[in-house]
């Protein structure tokens, strides 16, 4: 639908998820944020152009936001259906958008080796089954703008936290931030709105600077990837509640660790904390390992923890 002047949300779904592709429809060019999964741009993308009467050859430019198999799996389908598009990312995200084997090792095995998590191997299979790879033709850093006819120019930021090079597009003229998963809210939500899984943004730092840069924004669309549109008070209201959540676990997380008083591997916290910090399906709580890695990097940033090793496994103990 679209959400906003010549802004389109095309929404998929994703198991019993959804994740949103968006299309910015100039006079002279057309860009598409993200791509979904390996169908995603035949199965909803392609439909949803000609329902519309919206023209695939006029688009000239597909971002990528992040490195994540749901915005980056149908890169190579969408290739083939907009041939003459320039595909661009964050350089931070590049090797991960660019192959799926380097993001499976690296983003969602990283904790298999000396986090003592196994990995999956049937969700690695399902990631590397939705993917389509190719190369992307320029890399961005933030701060570019993009011309779309008519006068119509859109900005890229740099909004990092849920991975390094995460990228927003900001359209001034209405007022629109297509976010992506810059910010996630308390939890990422079923398509009926019920939790899912925790959110998992990993670099805590970064990713509250991003959420306070959104705030101070004059934002009155927010697009994401994965909720409902926001609009007017409601902005406000989901970037509050998704830096609010990040004061709750780091606090939960201290608790923890304080009340252990001995070292723990990441699967024990996790063990320890989730009922505290969420309600999710069985399983789900897995996740965590992304934002609580984050909170103890700065934990340890800040002197407040001591790493050891067990058997190999990286183990946090509160510092008395």
């Amino acid at each position: 639908m679209e959400v906003a002047p010549n802004i389109h949300r095309i929404e998929a779904p994703l198991g019993n998820r959804f994740v949103c592709v968006f299309a910015l429809v100039g006079s002279e060019a057309t860009l598409i944020v993200d791509t979904g999964i390996k169908d995603t741009p035949t199965t909803y993308i392609e439909p949803y152009f000609k329902e519309h009467g919206l023209d695939l050859n006029k688009v000239r430019y597909v971002v990528i936001s992040h490195a994540d198999i749901d915005h980056s799996g149908g890169n190579g389908t969408l290739k083939a259906l907009a041939p003459n598009a320039l595909f661009m990312c964050h350089e931070l995200d590049r090797a991960w958008v660019e192959n799926i084997e380097l993001m499976v090792s690296e983003r969602y095995n990283e904790w298999e080796r000396e986090g003592g998590v196994p990995s999956s191997a049937a969700g690695d299979q399902w990631n590397r089954d939705n993917s389509s790879d190719i190369p992307m033709d320029l890399t961005l850093s933030g701060g570019e703008h993009i011309h779309l006819g008519s006068g119509w120019i859109v900005d890229v930021l740099h909004t990092a936290g849920h991975t390094w090079g995460h990228l927003t597009i900001y359209d001034p003229s209405s007022k629109t931030a297509v976010i992506a998963d810059s910010a996630l809210y308390n939890n990422v939500l079923t398509a009926d709105g019920q939790p899912a899984f925790p959110p998992t943004y990993r670099y805590l730092n970064t990713y509250t600077s991003t959420i306070h840069r959104l705030q101070s924004m004059d934002i009155d669309t927010l697009l994401t990837s994965h909720y409902p549109v926001y609009k007017g008070t409601d902005v406000g209201e989901f970037l509050s509640e998704s830096l609010s959540y990040t004061n709750r676990v780091d606090q939960a997380l201290a608790d923890v660790l304080r009340a252990s008083g001995q070292p723990m591997t990441i699967s024990e916290i996790i063990a320890a904390i989730h009922t505290k910090v969420g309600n999710w399906p069985a399983g789900a709580e897995a996740l965590l390992t992304f934002p609580l890695t984050g909170h103890l990097e700065q934990m340890a940033q800040y002197r407040k923890i001591v790493l050891g090793r067990r058997d190999g496994v990286i183990t946090y103990q509160w510092k008395a």
